[in-house]
């Protein structure tokens, strides 16, 4: 059992998928829906766990998950920072570990080896898997101090480019090198959840 005290779980439910013109973290899967999915792969380390959503997203998602589980974006962002921020502001003590909510085919393993170099050397703003030109934002983990420089910069007004890889490469990044790059795909079609069921992961 891990004991990461200041570590949050956050699921990022990112609103309708054009591509499949419904919001995908409520898509069905195996009895429950695909942002609960996510959630129950970190069941095992024992995260406390937090939706992140917008305002057009409460009323259905509150239909599957508690209010209380409920952050709404209230950043003045965009992208998946407006995300992140949001639940920094009400979490100020919490690193974050973030999901997206259509990542089907992450495994217990890369989440393992994320914390496990997380707990191991605290130094870094941000932990994060590194694939061959960029690196892969979700299923990685950013840090309370990290995100204050963040919020610190926007304030200021020094932060322009609101991509997490810009984040990433302006920060004090740890990059970890993936072990298995399946498991970072993301499901935005239609043929891509056809794939899935046709080749489910093990």
């Amino acid at each position: 059992m891990y004991i990461m005290e200041n570590l949050l779980g956050v699921i990022l439910c990112g609103g309708e998928s054009k591509r499949m013109g419904a919001d995908k973290g409520l898509l069905p899967i195996r009895n429950t829906i695909w942002a609960k999915h996510m959630h129950e792969k970190l069941a095992m380390f024992h995260l406390p766990v937090v939706y992140s959503v917008n305002t057009q997203q409460v009323h259905t998602y509150c239909e599957e998950v508690s209010p209380e589980l409920l952050v709404v974006d209230n950043a003045e962002v965009e992208g998946p920072l407006k995300g992140l921020l949001s639940v920094h502001q009400q979490f100020p003590d919490k690193d974050l570990l973030l999901l997206a909510c259509d990542m089907l085919d992450l495994d217990a393993g890369s989440i393992d080896h994320l914390l496990q170099e997380y707990m191991r050397d605290n130094q870094y703003d941000f932990y994060v898997y590194q694939d061959v030109d960029f690196a892969q934002p979700f299923c990685g983990i950013y840090t309370r101090t990290g995100l204050e420089k963040v919020a610190g910069r926007i304030m200021i007004g020094r932060l322009k480019n609101y991509s997490l890889q810009a984040i990433f490469d302006e920060g004090c990044t740890q990059r970890l090198q993936m072990r298995t790059q399946h498991v970072f795909r993301n499901y935005n079609s239609n043929a891509d959840i056809e794939a899935y069921f046709e080749h489910p992961p093990a």
